[in-house]
């Protein structure tokens, strides 16, 4: 977004009562999220991989309030700091904290995925490979494999 189209919004936060529950409410939608990020962490570390699945819906929308927050919190961070500076300063410390969680999370679930891709890909190589015969026909050459190899796998990235 251009300065000039965000000095002509309007201002959210127009008093220390507002800027005080923007800082709250960002700081408990960055608890939630982290409370299920460790969960998730946790999940798939444990190769608990179908579990963790079941927590993105949740994820998704803890996610999509701390964005809406967090942009919020962006764009009017110097009027936070002059209503609320104490408040302000602790928030963007534990923002760096929750910066910390979700790179770790991230890594898991990159690595958890990479090892899933890397099993599917050996298991169809495997089973796509077609195997010759150890015996030679009546012509002195190796027979031809009767059954058809496999054609591949399907892999669903959504992890």
């Amino acid at each position: 977004m251009s300065l000039a189209l965000q000095d002509n919004r309007p201002k959210l936060v127009t008093s220390p009562e507002i800027a005080g529950k923007l800082v709250e409410k960002l700081g408990h939608a960055m608890e939630d999220l982290l409370v299920l990020l460790r969960e998730e962490t946790a999940l798939v570390k444990a190769g608990k991989l179908r579990q963790a699945g079941e927590l993105a819906m949740d994820k998704e929308e803890k996610a999509a309030l701390y964005t809406r927050l967090m942009l919020a919190a962006r764009d009017e961070i110097e009027t936070l700091k002059a209503y609320v500076p104490d408040a302000t300063a602790a928030l963007l410390k534990r923002h760096e904290l929750f910066r910390a969680e979700v790179q770790i999370n991230l890594a898991v679930l990159d690595t958890a995925r990479d090892v899933a891709e890397d099993i599917l890909r050996t298991v169809a190589t495997e089973v796509g490979r077609s195997e010759a015969p150890a015996v030679y026909g009546r012509s002195g050459h190796a027979q031809a494999a009767y059954a058809v190899g496999a054609r591949g796998v399907a892999i669903n990235r959504s992890l």
